[in-house]
């Protein structure tokens, strides 16, 4: 029976030392997990600003590079909310401009942005009539030289096509037939070098 009894209280004795060992490693691994740091690599994208546009809803949205080196984003919210206009030329410092209405809030339309101008299609869907049916669809130029307050400069109606070349001529045809329009000059003077003696 001592025997017994010596035998359980060294099993006792090595079951608690096991125990112990184990609390002891668990605790170290854990220490040693909280030494190494995980380094962050520099190339990591991360947030540097941040827009809210609180109750207006997001559609689409177009860049703008000026010649000056300024871009602005041109953001599309629902037709009858209007375009944010966000100067995006700091992007950590991304600034909202404000915010302008649609020329017809009453049709749904589409943005473009090329150079200095703003193209944007509004489509209204009309029943056709029989064979021959024209379009109801509308498409309204905006200057932006100034971003912060464009202007409308023409705008076609019933437009059945128009089209946008690399040379950024647009072509629109619609049912008093093809008209070209070429984008509008910028009217900030571009930097060029003074001239020098001799020239």
């Amino acid at each position: 029976m001592n025997k017994m009894r010596k035998s359980k209280l060294t099993a006792s004795k090595l079951s608690l030392v096991a125990l112990l060992t184990v609390v002891l490693l668990v605790s170290l691994v854990g220490v040693s997990a909280k030494e190494r740091k995980v380094k962050q690599s520099e190339n990591e994208a991360h947030v540097v600003a941040h827009i809210s546009f609180s109750g207006l809803s997001i559609v689409d949205m177009a860049m703008q590079r000026k010649v000056n080196d300024k871009y602005y984003l041109y953001v599309q919210h629902s037709k009858d909310e209007g375009v944010s206009i966000i100067d995006v030329t700091k992007p950590a410092q991304a600034k909202t401009l404000g915010l302008i209405s649609w020329p017809d809030p009453a049709v749904s339309s589409r943005l473009n942005v090329t150079g200095n101008l703003a193209i944007i299609a509004e489509s209204e869907m009309l029943p056709m009539r029989g064979s021959s049916s024209m379009s109801n669809d509308d498409l309204v130029l905006w200057d932006l030289s100034n971003p912060a307050a464009p202007r409308v400069v023409q705008k076609f109606t019933g437009v059945v096509k128009w089209l946008q070349d690399e040379r950024n001529f647009i072509y629109v045809l619609n049912r008093d037939g093809l008209w070209v329009v070429s984008e509008p000059a910028d009217l900030e003077p571009e930097q060029t070098a003074p001239p020098t003696y001799g020239d």
